[in-house]
């Protein structure tokens, strides 16, 4: 299975890739600001995004439209959040850190 990714350009982690996870193996390195079409086995119940010891929510395979994906960082389309909350994203929030929504 193909799906589309995209990574909008964002300051926070402009020099980290983002790590794709299909049923917790890597299939794909995401870099910032990029769109980019990856395969996935067919089996893939859920998809996870991570960085350095921070993660998404798990995102089921079956909620992905035609449109494929957006991998961005939670808090940083927000200039309070990018603020004031960098140090809750890290620890208590690093499940939360990045986001994965469906459509680009």
């Amino acid at each position: 299975m193909n799906i589309q990714i995209f990574r909008p350009k964002q300051f926070a982690d402009m020099a980290r890739d983002y790590k794709l996870f299909a049923d917790d193996v890597e299939v794909a390195t995401i870099k910032r600001g990029v769109t980019q079409i990856v395969e996935i086995p067919e089996s893939t119940k859920n998809i996870q995004a991570k960085v350095d010891w921070c993660t998404s929510q798990t995102f089921p395979v079956a909620s992905i439209t035609e449109n494929g994906i957006t991998i961005k960082n939670s808090f940083s389309s927000n200039i309070f959040t990018f603020v004031l909350l960098p140090l809750y994203y890290i620890t208590f929030g690093k499940n939360k850190y990045l986001s994965v929504t469906s459509g680009i």
